[in-house]
């Protein structure tokens, strides 16, 4: 009975400590920093979080139950919308084959990723992508690059848009003008590196000098830049 009763008891303590785990303990990788985190796993919250260069902000997070049967821990983040902070919604999760990103709807400033190339927002929505043994194995949802108006003879205002999926082991974000005239792809890898080429497809003769500065070089029909980096 002694016996029995030392069993249930450390069982119970070892289900209170998960129940009453505190997020902090789960939030945590490279280049994942906050400046707070506070909470339990199932209801906490994190105070300005970031992703390596992405200051991504206040967020709500809870663990999800259910992928725990399937191996992964999957983590809801949610904030709900204000006048001058974009809402988020969505899911991010690691399991023993891989992580991946599920429906986030979100607006991101990527400034200082992706520089000196004017970028200013990345705008998420319904995207996902899995990557499993360091490959992308599907993506989807609909990405919106915003710029900010500092290359003369650009006109950008409408964004650039595309629809993610794989390209061999990269997740690609291929996006497009609304011309069509300037294209910017994307290529990323799993662990945080990647790829943006980004082509002016016209004539900006006139504007040789100002695209020089920001890194653009002539080819054949156009301009082109090529910057490497990693989240």
């Amino acid at each position: 009975m002694k016996r029995r009763f030392v069993v249930t008891s450390l069982v119970a303590l070892a289900v209170s400590a998960i129940l009453l785990m505190p997020l902090r303990t789960i939030v945590a990788g490279d280049a994942i920093t906050a400046r707070k985190v506070d909470g339990i796993i199932w209801d906490g919250s994190i105070r300005d979080l970031r992703l390596g260069k992405v200051a991504v902000g206040d967020v709500n997070a809870r663990l999800l139950f259910s992928p725990l049967f399937m191996g992964r821990a999957e983590i809801l983040l949610s904030r709900g919308n204000s006048p001058f902070v974009p809402g988020i919604n969505g899911s991010v999760s690691r399991g023993i084959s891989g992580v991946s990103v599920s429906n986030l709807s979100a607006t991101l400033p990527v400034g200082a990723l992706f520089a000196p190339f004017p970028a200013e927002n990345i705008q998420l929505e319904g995207f996902s992508a899995r990557f499993a043994d360091g490959k992308c194995m599907n993506a989807g949802g609909q990405v919106r690059l915003t710029l900010s108006d500092t290359i003369p003879g650009l006109n950008l205002q409408n964004g650039m848009l595309g629809q993610p999926r794989c390209d061999g082991a990269h997740l690609l974000l291929p996006l497009v003008s609304q011309s069509a005239m300037e294209r910017a792809d994307i290529r990323l890898l799993a662990d945080g590196s990647y790829t943006m080429t980004v082509m002016l497809n016209a004539d900006q003769g006139d504007q040789a000098a100002a695209l020089s500065l920001a890194g653009f070089r002539p080819v054949d029909g156009g301009y082109r830049l090529v910057l490497k980096g990693g989240f």
